[in-house]
């Protein structure tokens, strides 16, 4: 297969562009639709101006079309590209990139109601057909026509018909290219049809480079030692979902004796539970597997049938986390756990309740295959503990009460951990710096500010990987929250390259490529 060229060598002058990126940012929903501070994280608003700094200093006439924000259920006007358009009109003109004005279309800009691109087509088609050199028009969001998600082939050809002979797709769409959606896998196909040309943009050129090739890195045999952080928050338990915990299991079949799986951030305190519990665990393997591949049977099972009988989706979603729990609370049962021998370990310390059970399971398989393998898991030594829950954003309260805690575990009830000891930290940091490849798929500590002041815990570990890659290695940030924090405490400096995306990010690690990564080398077979 013929790889695309680089977007730098083609020539864009007066040439239509279709430029796919992933512009579904959270808003805040406080803030007004035409005010550009709506949008409350611009990442993925910025993560594409390489690419629109090149094509507008060209003069290509940009089509973009920003995928989606939200899950609105028709046209929803609370989930319009508006915001982010004004947004990014903004971040042009402080680029000294604004030639001309952001357009909108349909455009509710002027205060009208927004609407969908498909059903709008007249006035979406005068638009483009409007456009100058240098200019940006952006495409509403592409879930209020049903027929996106659906992959429809009209749809797809209306979109790539926008951007008319001999045009250039270029995606930017890395939150995006793991789902079959038209604009992401049909229309760069078509455009190649129409005489056209299929490329990656500049940022995302790079992050298939890094994160695209990790397998391949993992397999030879001369690389140094590699460190997976398997942290954040969650340990998801969907059926079929791909997660850190399934992409955990594949990069753990590639990894070997040296090499580190770091556990830290909320999921810790779930492995340390299955760390105290592991050789019941595994005495009772065989029954706790049978109960999960049952119970996962039933929630497909019954999930189809409810379907059938045309039950709304909270009643389908209702059932499932009904038949969750009721695993959960079995395989606790199975292995011989109490809800007072959980906080007896951890104490008020994040786990996913209703789901411990199978989440237990989970971490107890990493556990087995890393021993199997001769890999080393890092969890805590110590711990930094507050007496107050965290928001929903990791801000602690006021009056939160911050300490050290001595110990692996019997952390204090009311009390909670929410980074990790001096002691964990430096273990982490100086097996960090001798890495040659690392991937950071979590935070490790909440966000807080006061937290931070406290144990210096990420600026800690930020230097230790910025060491890392001083001396070679490659070090790579994934996901939204790892992007997040990696800005907060001025980490950029540190990572090879750093992923918003979330679940293309894991899917990528894990596969090597996405959907909308083979639609586009398709197009250069």
């Amino acid at each position: 297969m013929t790889h695309p060229p680089a977007l730098t060598e083609l020539d864009v002058g007066g040439k239509a562009v279709f430029l796919r990126c992933s512009f579904d940012v959270p808003l805040d929903s406080t803030k007004k639709l035409l005010d550009p501070k709506r949008v409350r994280d611009d990442s993925r608003i910025r993560d594409p101006l390489p690419t629109l700094s090149y094509l507008i200093n060209n003069d290509a006439k940009i089509i973009l079309a920003g995928g989606w924000v939200g899950r609105p259920k028709g046209e929803d006007p609370d989930l319009s590209m508006a915001p982010v358009a004004l947004r990014l009109q903004e971040l042009l003109k402080e680029e000294g990139l604004l030639k001309h004005p952001i357009l909108l279309s349909p455009n509710c800009l002027d205060g009208s109601t927004p609407r969908s691109v498909y059903r709008n087509k007249e006035e979406v088609v005068k638009a483009v057909n409007g456009l100058k050199q240098g200019q940006v028009l952006l495409l509403e969001n592409v879930r209020y026509d049903p027929e996106a998600n659906s992959n429809d082939e009209r749809f797809a050809e209306f979109m790539a018909s926008l951007a008319g002979k001999g045009a250039i797709y270029v995606t930017e769409a890395e939150a995006h290219t793991h789902r079959p959606e038209a604009t992401v896998t049909s229309v760069p196909g078509i455009i190649r049809r129409n005489g056209g040309t299929a490329v990656f943009g500049i940022r995302y050129a790079e992050v298939i480079k890094y994160i695209g090739s990790i397998a391949r890195m993992l397999e030879k045999p001369e690389r140094g030692p590699f460190i997976f952080f398997l942290s954040g928050k969650k340990i998801e338990t969907q059926v079929g979902i791909t997660s850190k915990i399934s992409v955990t299991h594949s990069l753990l079949g590639k990894m070997r004796k040296g090499d580190i799986l770091v556990v830290q951030g909320a999921v810790t305190y779930t492995f340390l539970i299955a760390e105290e519990y592991l050789d019941v665990i595994e005495e009772k393997w065989g029954e706790l597997e049978k109960t999960v591949g049952l119970y996962n049977e039933r929630i497909t099972s019954e999930a189809g049938k409810l379907k059938k009988e045309h039950r709304d989706a909270q009643a389908i979603a209702d059932n499932e986390a009904r038949l969750q729990k009721e695993k959960s609370d079995k395989l606790k049962e199975i292995i011989g756990l109490a809800d007072n021998g959980i906080t007896y370990l951890i104490g008020n310390s994040f786990v996913e309740w209703k789901e411990i059970g199978e989440q237990l399971v989970f971490a107890a398989r990493v556990y087995l295959k890393a021993r199997e393998k001769d890999v080393a898991v890092l969890t805590n030594a110590d711990h930094i503990i507050t007496n107050k829950f965290p928001d929903k954003y990791g801000n602690l309260p006021a009056d939160a009460e911050l300490k050290e805690f001595e110990a692996v575990n019997g952390i204090p009830e009311g009390w909670l951990g929410v980074a990790p000891g001096i002691k964990t930290i430096r273990i982490i940091c100086k097996n960090a710096e001798s890495a040659s490849l690392l991937i950071l798929a979590g935070p490790i500590s909440i966000e807080d500010e006061r937290l931070e002041q406290f144990s210096r815990t990420n600026r800690k570990l930020f230097a230790s990987i910025a060491k890392a890659k001083s001396d070679g290695a490659v070090t790579i940030g994934a996901g939204g929250d790892t992007a997040a924090i990696i800005r907060r405490w001025k980490g950029e400096d540190a990572f090879t390259v750093i992923s918003n995306a979330g679940g293309a990010t894991l899917e990528l690690i894990e596969k090597g490529t996405l959907p909308g990564i083979e639609a586009v080398e398709k197009c250069n077979q």
